[in-house]
């Protein structure tokens, strides 16, 4: 199995949402410990970053590796419709 890390800005997310999406979220997000769910590899400037889409709400994670144990950290959540964009203007800071 693998373990799965929330930032902040994650969970802040996931505290202003309604009660029905919240939930749809955090199963979503303890699927990924068993890298299940709709998950796909950014390209470009996101490259090395990859998505869960959950409805119209997406959550963007990295892999890394510490000794022999897999890491999947949620770095960011948001609206399909403007999280790419937001993520990588933060990227850039």
């Amino acid at each position: 199995m693998i373990t799965v890390r929330l930032t902040g800005e994650v969970l802040d997310y996931l505290r202003k949402l309604p009660p029905q999406s919240r939930h749809a979220i955090r199963v979503a997000i303890k699927g990924l410990g068993k890298e299940l769910g709709d998950i796909k590899p950014l390209t470009e400037e996101l490259e090395g970053f990859h998505r869960l889409r959950v409805g119209s709400h997406r959550v963007l994670f990295e892999y890394e590796m510490v000794g022999e144990e897999k890491i999947i950290t949620c770095v960011f959540a948001g609206s399909r419709r403007w999280i790419h964009e937001v993520f990588q203007s933060r990227l850039a800071e």
